[in-house]
This record gives C-alpha cells, structure tokens and sequence, in this order.
C-alpha cells in the first residue's frame, strides 16, 4: 500500500513538473518568435511577455551582446534555454522515475 501511494505521488509530481516546464518553453517558444519577427516592444502584451521571461533569460543574457535591443533579432539566450528545458525535463523523468522506493 505504501509504494503504491509513493508510486502515485512520484507521478503526480512528474507530470506537474512536466506542465510547468512545458508552460515554461510555450512561453519562451513565444519570446522567440517575437523577438524574430521584431515585436512592438511597446505593446502591453509584449511587454508582459518580456517581463515574464526577463529573469529566466538574464544568466544567459551574455550570449546575445552582439544583437539589437530592439528590431528582429535572433536571441541565443532564448533559443539555449528552448534546447535545454527538455533535456532537464528528460533527466527529472529519468532520475525519479527509475527510483526504487526503497532508495
């Protein structure tokens, strides 16, 4: 009874993180497009879009020193974090749900 019950909170816990990451890359999927096809960063619904994502994207801010501030622009930083997500996601999937539960 108890590793069923541990069983079933390992994968409640794995499928919200799985939502929460994925929210998280549909967001950034959304800043890259944006700031591909140069956004009016005057819009409020952009601007709210930056703002979100600002905090994410800021450790990886060195990898777009040579881009516009403003205009189309291709954001590495952005398009790290879109190819780095899903292999964090994949390593969460792999580190808890291959655990015993009596490890």
């Amino acid at each position: 009874m108890v590793s069923s019950l541990d069983s079933l909170q390992k994968q409640r816990f794995l499928a919200a993180t799985t939502i929460v990451l994925g929210i998280a890359e549909g967001v950034l999927i959304a800043r890259f497009v944006l700031r591909l096809f140069a956004a009016r960063p005057d819009n409020p619904t952009v601007q709210a879009l930056y703002l979100i994502t600002q905090p994410v994207i800021a450790p990886l801010h060195a990898l777009d020193a040579g881009q516009p501030q403003y205009g189309a622009s291709l954001e590495y930083a952005t398009l790290t974090l879109l190819l780095v997500l899903p292999l964090i996601t994949a390593l969460i999937w792999r580190w808890i749900g291959n655990r015993s539960p009596g490890a």
